[in-house]
């Protein structure tokens, strides 16, 4: 069944959070471990060109993704992120422009329903 939600195109997922910054830093290598290879011949781990960590002065530590490419590759890795970002509720943004992407976060105990 196909994931109807704001979760497709190319996307930055900001390493911060209701404005704070998100720990622990390396959080988004250890994300984009999850659509990795390791190449052999170079002895080292290879980022997918739709999962990688960055850094920008506007989003600090933060994954570069492309949800549909994410999805189509690597289906649990795509549900995988996606439950990651809904979980700890982090800041989306498109990647062309910086709009931030609404999603439904699940309330922490004792968070009012808005």
């Amino acid at each position: 069944m196909k994931d109807h939600t704001p979760f497709h195109g190319q996307a930055i997922i900001s390493g911060y959070r209701h404005g704070a910054k998100f720990r622990p830093s390396a959080w988004s290598e250890m994300l984009s471990d999850a659509a990795a290879a390791f190449d052999a011949r170079d002895r080292r781990l290879v980022y997918a060109d739709y999962l990688r960590p960055a850094y920008t002065e506007q989003y600090g530590h933060c994954v570069e993704v492309d949800f549909d490419a994410l999805e189509q590759a690597n289906p649990y890795a795509y549900r995988l992120v996606i439950d990651f970002i809904r979980s700890n509720g982090l800041e989306l943004y498109a990647h062309d422009g910086g709009a931030a992407i609404e999603y439904d976060a699940p309330r922490t105990p004792g968070q009012a329903a808005s």
